[in-house]
């Protein structure tokens, strides 16, 4: 009787890993012939997390390119750090919403920058900065859908001896 047990505990094992195995096979295949499959190997950077985040709709802009945008003149920049940093230097034209005060600041930045499709360009001190990144995705969601969150902070774009303020 033992034996007899033993015999259909390892069939029953077999069978359900057979069916793992078969269901796996399944889902590999159906996935690879999906237009919207997911992805087995995948880019994790920060960057690509952040731009799958935002439904595919890129958040991180290079500070090549945000110097670009200022250049320009016709990029909004905000600066989310403490209005006391914010005094002591920041990127010349850029205006102060704390990180901690956005909602306070949010009525009359939308009210000041009425075109919902002009740049936009966040910016902290230095990266990573999670509170910068919930202002770029708040911005989008109330229509700003140029708006970029800036890779390294205001750190480095003093570090390189880009415009700036001080004072």
């Amino acid at each position: 009787m033992k034996d007899q047990n033993r015999k259909d505990c390892k069939n029953a094992f077999r069978q359900a890993g057979a069916i793992v195995l078969l269901a796996g096979i399944m889902a590999l295949a159906a996935n690879h012939f999906r237009e919207d499959g997911i992805a087995l190997i995948t880019d994790w950077s920060p960057a690509a997390r952040l731009e799958a985040a935002t439904d595919g709709s890129n958040m991180m802009i290079p500070m090549e390119q945000a110097l670009a945008f200022h250049e320009s003149r016709e990029t909004v920049f905000i600066d989310t750090r403490s209005p006391e940093a914010f005094a002591e230097g920041r990127i010349a034209g850029a205006i102060n919403i704390p990180e901690h005060d956005v909602f306070d600041h949010l009525g009359t930045f939308m009210e000041a920058v009425p075109d919902k499709d002009k740049v936009i360009v966040v910016y902290c001190e230095k990266a990573p900065c999670p509170l910068s990144r919930e202002l770029v995705r708040l911005l989008k969601d109330t229509g700003y859908k140029n708006a970029r969150l800036m890779e390294n902070g205001w750190a480095r774009w003093k570090e390189r001896g880009y415009p700036g303020t001080e004072g």
